[in-house]
């Protein structure tokens, strides 16, 4: 649109303004949205990384894994496809003094989970005390052969392989043999997960199954962190409407007389309103290209503590999502332009 782009150039400070404004509140909710993934992507990469339908825990667990004990004779009622998990939350440390706070996972080297493993570096070996860590581990400084020391027992687990990925309720998950968890929770299985999702006759009484995306809301604290998030994130998103919706209704205000003139010399209403609605098409469009390129430098540049995931999904639905909001944001100036009176504003 000519007219607009002429504008814009001509109040090359005004415009600008509102670019940098639009700027500043979708580079903070990238990097919000960027956080929330990171962080949900910690409490449940492991999880994904099953590629399982369900789960069946003790139906007194509440969901949660850590609280779900089955006895032999429910385990035994389940089809024998189903992995069976014993978990076991603990602060391993390393013969050199390193240290992590870890999840050990106990499952069987013949399992479907375990079978679908990716390993980076070294083997696929959890028998006689070994473990396949997550790689969290090699970036803190562990390496392939050193033993984790296992708190408050004597156990030790020898690290075998790396595996990426393997993060369960924010913390890195040692994947280890049924016979090594056994000195630590006496044989107590957890869950048993299944690729498929089970009929309800074959459900045992005293047990729960329940999808993987439900099993991963009950996570602890994961479903109230992402709603804190999306809470931010939605207010974030009328503040964009906000912004946009008082800077170009002053910008409005400001122009009426150009406007009447322009209305007496045959200049459309629609005309004008189009023009508006690109100006603000054309801001947040800029704004967001800018905030995308700042996120993606702030992500790599952030040190790998930071949980932040800025992948194509989110940008692309932020952006848009941002693109609306300004669009919505022209409608009250457009009001204002729809009821202009070039003769009311030209007589006066």
């Amino acid at each position: 649109m000519f007219l607009a782009i002429k504008e814009m150039l001509h109040e090359k400070l005004r415009y600008s303004l509102i670019v940098v404004l639009i700027f500043l509140v979708s580079y903070l909710l990238i990097i919000l949205t960027g956080l929330a993934t990171g962080l949900a992507n910690l409490n449940k990469a492991a999880i994904n990384e099953w590629d399982a339908s369900s789960i069946v825990l003790n139906s007194d667990s509440e969901g949660r894994l850590q609280q779900s004990f089955l006895s032999q004779d429910e385990v035994a009622s389940l089809p024998s496809n189903g992995t069976r998990i014993s978990q076991y939350s603990t602060l391993v440390k390393s013969e050199n003094g390193l240290k992590e706070n870890a999840q050990l996972v106990a499952l069987d080297s013949k399992s479907f989970i375990f079978k679908k493993l990716k390993i980076t570096s070294g083997s696929k070996n959890i028998r006689n005390n070994a473990g396949v860590v997550s790689d969290k581990f090699k970036s803190d400084g562990f390496k392939i052969g050193d033993h984790l020391l296992v708190a408050n027992s004597s156990l030790r687990i020898k690290i075998t392989g790396f595996t990426p990925r393997a993060t369960l309720s924010a913390l890195p998950v040692v994947y280890i043999s049924p016979d090594t968890i056994q000195s630590l929770n006496k044989g107590v299985i957890n869950a048993v997960v299944f690729k498929n999702t089970l009929n309800n006759s074959k459900i045992p009484k005293g047990t729960n199954q329940l999808s993987i995306g439900s099993f991963i809301n009950k996570l602890p604290g994961y479903s109230a962190q992402q709603l804190t998030f999306n809470f931010m994130i939605g207010f974030l998103y009328i503040i964009i409407l906000i912004v946009i919706s008082i800077f170009l209704y002053i910008l409005t205000v400001q122009k009426l007389p150009n406007l009447g003139v322009l209305k007496a010399q045959g200049v459309s209403t629609q005309y004008l309103v189009l023009s508006t609605l690109f100006q603000s098409f054309i801001m947040s469009v800029i704004g967001v290209i800018i905030a995308i390129i700042l996120g993606e430098i702030t992500a790599i540049t952030l040190p790998s503590e930071v949980p932040i995931v800025i992948d194509k999904s989110n940008i692309i639905v932020t952006g848009i999502g941002i693109i609306i909001m300004s669009l919505l944001g022209a409608l009250i100036p457009i009001r204002q332009i729809a009821k202009v009176d070039p003769y009311k504003i030209i007589g006066g």
